[in-house]
């Protein structure tokens, strides 16, 4: 999935590695995030498959490495772009974790919940400033489904922190319905 997101990413600008994982970052990071770590092996991978170019270019002090899509690319990233959704694809390593929680003491179970919960808190403010700051945009609607995503984080997270909050109560499962 990296890979096609990387050429989502580079299909209208020619974008350094860096450029990248801040656009991963801060327009799709509510549901999913790459380290470099990632990045970079996966950017290698693209220029082996000749669905990027590279090409460096001096920028103050240092040279720069920017990455191009070819013909190529844009076909492999459309053929992403329109296979089938499955709502299976997704993982969530916190509900993971959650799942096993009867292995924990009362008050451990609470503490990582209260901290989920905070976290989840500390997220949504932080993806509602960016709300904002797109509310602002003259030509939102040009990004319609680009912002759609980030209103699918508002309103996920505003559940988790919900959910968090019932069930470290105990409250009964079906209230949550």
């Amino acid at each position: 999935m990296l890979e096609s997101l990387i050429l989502g990413m580079v299909i209208n600008e020619d974008l350094t590695g860096y450029d990248i994982k801040k656009l991963i970052e801060t327009n799709i990071g509510t549901f999913y995030k790459a380290s470099f770590g990632s990045l970079y092996p996966a950017l290698k991978r693209l220029t082996q498959k000749k669905s990027l170019t590279s090409y460096e270019k001096p920028l103050g002090n240092r040279k720069k490495t920017f990455y191009h899509i070819t013909d190529e690319g844009k076909q492999m990233f459309l053929q992403w772009l329109t296979s089938p959704m499955d709502i299976l694809d997704g993982t969530n390593p916190n509900l993971a974790k959650i799942y096993f929680f009867d292995s924990l003491p009362d008050k451990m179970r609470s503490v990582q919940l209260s901290i989920y919960e905070m976290n989840s808190v500390s997220y949504l403010k932080k993806i509602e400033t960016l709300e904002k700051k797109y509310n602002a945009m003259e030509n939102k609607d040009c990004y319609y489904y680009k912002l759609s995503t980030l209103y699918y984080g508002i309103c996920v997270t505003k559940k988790t922190i919900e959910w968090c909050r019932h069930i470290n109560q105990r409250r009964p499962l079906n209230e949550l319905i």
